[in-house]
This record gives C-alpha cells, sequence and structure tokens, in this order.
C-alpha cells in the first residue's frame, strides 16, 4: 500500500470482522480497513511522542452524555497542572451534526450566488433582447404589416430569448464538467455528476429565457407598424 508517497509492505497477520449494525448510519464516513502497530503508524508519519486523540467505544445501553463526562474527566486530571492543555470529548453524533450543519451553510452559500448569478445573467438577456429588438424595429413593422400578429412577434423573440439562455446553460454546464474532471483529477477522487442535475440546470435556464424574455418580446409585439416603418 501506499503511505505519503512511498510504497509500504506489509504482512497480513489476522483478519477482523465488521459490524455492519455499527457503521449504518455513519453512510459518509469511511471506516477502518486495515489495523497496523501504533509504533509502526507514528514511525510512518514521523509522529511526535505521546497521543493526540483516543477512540473511546461505550457498552450497549450506556447514557452517551455520562460516557463523555467520565471520559473527559477521566483524561482531564492527568493535565490539570497544565493550563496550556485541554481535554474535549466528543460523541460521533455531535460530530455528524456539526458536520451536516455545515454542509447546510455551504450549501446556502452556493444558493446566494447561484441566485445572483442567475440574476444577472437574465437582466443581461433583457438587456440583449431590448438592444436586438431596437436594431430590429424595422423588420417587426414590416412583419406586422405583412399580417403578422401580436402573438407570433412574441413568441418569436420569447424563443430567441430562451435559445440564448439555453446555449449560455450548455456552455455552463460544459465548463462545469471540465472543472470538476480537473479538481477530481488534483484530489485524486472520483466525481460523476447526474443527468438529472444537467437537465435541471438547463431547465433553469430555459425559464430564465422566458422570464427575462417576455418583457422585451411583449414591447416587440406592441410596436406601432407604422412608426416601426418610419424607424431609422
Amino acid at each position: 500500500m501506499t503511505i505519503n508517497d512511498r510504497v509500504q509492505t506489509f504482512y497480513i497477520i489476522g483478519l477482523y470482522r465488521n459490524d455492519e449494525d455499527e457503521t449504518a448510519s455513519l453512510d459518509f464516513v469511511s471506516t477502518t480497513s486495515l489495523y497496523i502497530p501504533i509504533t509502526t503508524a507514528k514511525k510512518l508519519n514521523s509522529a511526535q511522542n505521546g497521543y493526540q486523540s483516543f477512540t473511546v467505544v461505550g457498552k450497549d445501553g450506556i447514557e452517551m452524555n455520562d460516557l463523555l463526562n467520565t471520559t473527559q474527566s477521566f483524561f482531564a486530571s492527568f493535565y490539570t497542572r497544565n493550563p496550556s492543555y485541554t481535554v474535549s470529548a466528543s460523541s460521533m453524533e455531535s460530530m455528524v451534526e456539526t458536520m451536516t450543519s455545515m454542509l447546510s451553510t455551504v450549501t446556502l452559500a452556493i444558493s446566494a450566488i447561484a441566485a445572483i448569478s442567475l440574476l444577472v445573467g437574465g437582466i443581461g438577456v433583457m438587456n440583449i433582447m431590448l438592444v436586438s429588438i431596437t436594431e430590429r424595429t424595422r423588420e417587426i413593422g414590416t412583419r406586422k404589416a405583412l399580417g403578422a400578429s401580436e402573438s407570433v412577434i412574441r413568441f418569436q423573440f420569447l424563443v430567441e430569448a430562451v435559445i440564448i439562455c439555453l446555449i449560455g446553460g450548455i456552455l455552463g454546464i460544459a465548463a462545469g464538467l471540465a472543472l470538476g474532471a480537473a479538481g477530481a483529477h488534483l484530489l485524486e477522487t472520483a466525481a460523476r455528476p447526474s443527468l438529472m442535475s444537467c437537465l435541471i440546470a438547463v431547465g433553469f435556464s430555459m425559464i430564465i429565457g422566458i422570464f427575462f424574455g417576455y418583457y422585451p418580446a411583449g414591447k416587440a409585439a406592441k410596436l406601432d407598424p407604422i412608426e416601426a416603418l418610419r424607424y431609422e
């Protein structure tokens, strides 16, 4: 096996049985699959003397808070004369809750950034459509003079806005996949986005195109054909 970018050779002297019931609730916590002597581990990691952490497993039916208080009091008694060192005890449940809270905060922050990005992008699409309508005023007037209804003109510009957002969404997905693959390669881990998330992103892009493109499309549909034909 490889430890600290160095290949190490070990001899297996025994096997242990993994109790699935104890790790059933720890879906995202990696379980230990190999035990090595503590002296060997310290030597391989160039660790200092002493220990930084212990894992204490209580008996079935024991109260977790009592176990935490007893464990903390027991180890803290060895450092009563060392005020610079403190002992703390935490359960796996509290660690999972802390991790969940951190993930929720990160998710909320990412959602806020995504919402702001969608708002800015939608305003940009709306401005582009308004400029396009201004440049194509005579075209709109000609179409209305030839019998095109307001609904047809509105639908035309709505489709154009959706296509613009759809192209932007596809380019964003492609960039995200490329950056995700690069990050996964650097971190040496697997990262495979689901097809559903990509489809949801494309759907949001189309919704943004409809929402921010409706006002320019309505403005184009309500143009007076006579005034539009006179526009220079």
